[in-house]
């Protein structure tokens, strides 16, 4: 009887590790998937100041799709009161998890960072442009949503 009960307590443990492993995988984030930027921020040294602005409808139909080596981007805008698509273009790129730093092929002097990631929102932040003319580089957040 003894050896029926440690069999069930250890299939039963065994289990539950199991579960508790498939979860936790489940549960990590990944930049793998399908994108949409919801809103951008520019903190603009030459005052100190964050401008924000949310994406539109129509720009909220632009896809950026992360597979394991390409970034897919599906670009739409605004023509009279129509939102049609503009552009579409695949990149290679290398992503380092550990310190969040993304790059394009080609790019690899010019490195975005990935400052937020869960399983529903991510953030890329641009360093490498000057957007206000003080000849300093700005900081230019992108806050994306996942779609699948």
């Amino acid at each position: 009887m003894n050896k029926i009960i440690v069999s069930f307590l250890m299939l039963s443990v065994i289990s539950c590790n199991a579960n508790d492993e498939d979860q936790a995988l489940g549960n990590k984030a990944s930049i793998i998937g399908e994108w949409y930027v919801e809103k951008a921020e520019i903190y603009r040294s030459i005052n100190q100041q964050i401008q924000t602005t949310f994406s539109t409808d129509c720009q909220k139909m632009s896809t950026h799709e992360f597979t394991s080596s390409h970034l897919l981007s599906i670009s739409y805008a605004q023509s009279n009161n129509n939102c049609v698509k503009t552009e579409a273009v695949a990149k290679k790129y290398t992503f380092e998890k550990g310190n969040g730093k993304l790059w394009f092929e080609g790019e690899e002097n010019y490195p975005y960072f990935v400052t937020q990631l869960t399983e529903t929102d991510m953030v890329i932040e641009d360093r490498i442009q000057d957007l206000d003319g003080d000849g300093i580089k700005d900081v230019l957040k992108r806050f994306y949503k996942r779609t699948n």
